[in-house]
């Protein structure tokens, strides 16, 4: 079954991407830096007219906004993150989300909690991620605008590709 996500995308420098392609296994199959607003989502076969308005009305009623990731973060030993400066807009966008269809918590249900991140990398050792983290930390801040919503599908062997856009007001 095909997967979807919603996602903000992050902003980006060549030293992030090039981090990513190395580092994180969502890059491999075009998954651009991003932070999670709502994963998994709708599967693919129940995407249909109804869900995709119900996300533009649940988005048109949201405020674009700006934000910096300035600092790193840490998932155990395995996974490294960039932290938005201030988590508020992306935690309100998920409850939002949420609550226009409860049947798809995040990350399936499985963390109490949703923390906004963007993920640097997850599928290197300790100490190549910690050689990661001080190479992008030294760029940090990265500073963008939150202006839509990018609904992304996955598809045949995993590739992941942008279905639809949803602007914030």
């Amino acid at each position: 079954m095909s997967r979807t996500a919603l996602i903000i995308e992050a902003p980006i420098s060549a030293t992030l991407a090039a981090l990513r392609g190395k580092f994180a296994v969502d890059a491999r199959f075009g998954v651009p830096p991003h932070l999670t607003i709502l994963f998994p989502f709708v599967p693919v076969k129940m995407l249909d007219e109804v869900v995709t308005e119900n996300l533009a009305r649940t988005f048109r009623g949201m405020r674009q906004f700006d934000f910096s990731l300035t600092s790193t973060g840490w998932f155990g030993q395995e996974v490294l993150w960039l932290a938005p400066e201030s988590p508020t807009p992306f935690i309100e966008l998920t409850s939002a989300v949420t609550r226009a269809f409860p049947v798809y918590p995040p990350y399936g249900g499985l963390h109490d909690a949703s923390v906004p991140h963007a993920t640097v990398g997850d599928s290197a050792g300790y100490e190549e991620l910690q050689d990661a983290e001080r190479v992008v930390g030294a760029e940090l801040p990265l500073s963008g605008t939150a202006s839509a919503v990018a609904l992304l599908v996955e598809g045949p062997h995993g590739r992941w590709r942008e279905a639809s856009r949803f602007p914030l007001s």
